[in-house]
């Protein structure tokens, strides 16, 4: 076995670990949202939020960071004077020393290094390809909202100082923009969130359904639900051969908008 190959497979082996670890953790987060299916939609999307996280973060690492804490507060516990007997026997067994292959430099690549190469190939083309998706789609409603003209009077900013006014939603000055683009009413930004509306909506609507409508798009805003949804491309972009992440997806999307 080469260098090269051995590394190549010790990778795969915890990524494999890590696979179903978090699947696992995501099922039983399913389960969760099915018995609390009966309560409020932020809940269950919290808890799929944390399924969807749960794949950036591997178990091992979070039973290092535990075990460094632990080191830190709970103190040393002092040494028991113990008869020799009893002190071999609360010993814990002692496991054989792991064996490690003998790593010998090969002047060709074996085959176990050819398709753990062609894995990983095929990997990062998948990973380029949807973080190319969604840099596309980034671009495009990004050129839609610079575009638009900001709307600073009209029947929609008076239903927008409506909402605001009531006190249910504080939050900073928020920018409202219109344009002629196919699009539906959405948040656009992370940190500097921008309200986008099509043209002359408001002429098609009543008071009432305008203000939901502005309503719905400032609890996102005010939820952040535009850094949710960037964290789970991160991990749709990682783990785009896994369809329980595109499930997770739609998933946090449907209770997002209920």
């Amino acid at each position: 076995m080469t260098l090269e190959s051995y590394v190549l497979s010790e990778l795969l082996r915890q990524a494999g670990n890590h696979l179903w670890q978090s699947t696992i953790f995501a099922v039983v987060a399913f389960l969760l949202t099915l018995a609390l299916r009966s309560t409020h939609a932020r809940a269950r999307h919290w808890i799929l939020l944390v399924a969807s996280l749960k794949f950036l973060v591997p178990f091992a690492l979070l039973a290092e960071l535990g075990d460094l804490l632990g080191s830190r507060v709970v103190p040393a516990a002092p040494a028991a004077h113990i008869p020799l007997v009893v002190g071999q026997v609360m010993q814990p067994f002692a496991l054989p020393e792991p064996v490690v292959p003998t790593l010998v430099a090969a002047p060709t690549h074996d085959l176990a290094f050819t398709i753990h190469a062609v894995v990983f190939v095929c990997w990062l083309a998948g990973f380029a390809a949807v973080l190319f998706h969604w840099w596309d789609r980034w671009r495009r409603a990004r050129a839609v909202v610079r575009a638009a003209v900001p709307l600073r009077e009209g029947r929609a900013v008076d239903a927008l100082r409506r909402v605001r006014s009531k006190g249910v939603l504080r939050l900073p000055d928020i920018r409202l923009v219109s344009s002629t683009a196919r699009m539906e009413p959405g948040i656009f930004g992370i940190f500097r969130p921008v309200l986008w509306l099509p043209d002359r909506i408001a002429d098609h609507l009543s008071d009432t359904e305008l203000e939901a409508i502005l309503a719905h798009e400032l609890c996102h805003a005010r939820r952040r639900d535009n850094l949710a949804a960037a964290f789970h491309m991160v991990v749709e972009a990682v783990f785009w051969f896994h369809p329980l992440v595109w499930w997770l997806g739609v998933r946090m999307v449907e209770e997002r908008e209920r």
